[in-house]
């Protein structure tokens, strides 16, 4: 039986790094697959509710022109202008940058003559820039699917507010509630953060193990969705 060559521990500990990359782009993949899905699903919302409302007001100022005006105030404007955004911040989302997905055709052939240390070391310096590239992209989708969200709900108080506004007369307490209710939901959700970890992460990568650190855990990766921040 052909004994280990002297290069076979060092290779194993590269197949081993390279199931784990496998298994976190894979993870990655999978968060941002199911932000799309969110985006889409907000965006389809917020276009059918945009219509309705055109549709409903048209309607309203053919059968009754004073109750149409009534309703026409600018906290429904509001609601339809926030509506628009939402759909707006949905679309991006879903067609923000696109993502590594792994090894592409030209590696591929380029690892013909290799030796399996050299192409896995290859491989895995490939995996952190996929990695930190799918990260950068994560942190957009994140950030602009909340900011759809709050859209959503901002576009539903501004309607809430336009109705008591013409039923009522009342404006100024209605507003300002929503305006606090908008508010604190960004905050709940962490936009400040997430602008924060978007533009002003510079966060250097550590995710390589340094010699005196070789027997502390390894830093994870991890996928956002929205207010979650780095440990």
């Amino acid at each position: 039986m052909t004994g280990a060559g002297p290069d076979e521990p060092e290779v194993e500990t590269l197949r081993t790094a390279r199931e784990e990359a496998r298994e976190t782009l894979d993870a990655q993949l999978a968060a941002l697959d199911d932000i799309d899905s969110k985006a889409l699903s907000m965006f389809r919302l917020n276009v059918a509710l945009v219509g309705v409302l055109v549709s409903a007001l048209s309607f309203a100022a053919a059968s009754d022109v004073t109750a149409a005006t009534a309703l026409v105030n600018p906290a429904v404007g509001a609601g339809v202008a926030s509506f628009a955004l939402s759909a707006t911040a949905a679309g991006l989302t879903y067609t923000a940058s696109g993502q590594h997905v792994g090894i592409g055709p030209r590696a591929l052939e380029a690892a013909t003559g290799r030796t399996e240390r050299e192409f896995l070391s290859s491989l895995l310096s490939s995996y952190a820039h996929w990695l930190r590239y799918n990260e950068r992209t994560n942190e957009r989708k994140a950030l602009l699917v909340t900011l759809s969200v709050l859209g959503t709900v901002g576009g539903a108080l501004g309607l809430g507010v336009g109705a008591v506004a013409a039923f009522t007369g009342l404006f100024l307490v209605p507003a300002a509630a929503a305006l606090v209710v908008v508010l604190a939901a960004a905050a709940v959700a962490g936009v400040p953060a997430q602008f924060r970890r978007l533009l002003g992460d510079a966060q250097s990568d550590a995710d390589v193990v340094s010699p005196k650190s070789a027997e502390e855990p390894m830093l994870g990766q991890r996928t956002f969705k929205g207010r979650d921040r780095r440990e």
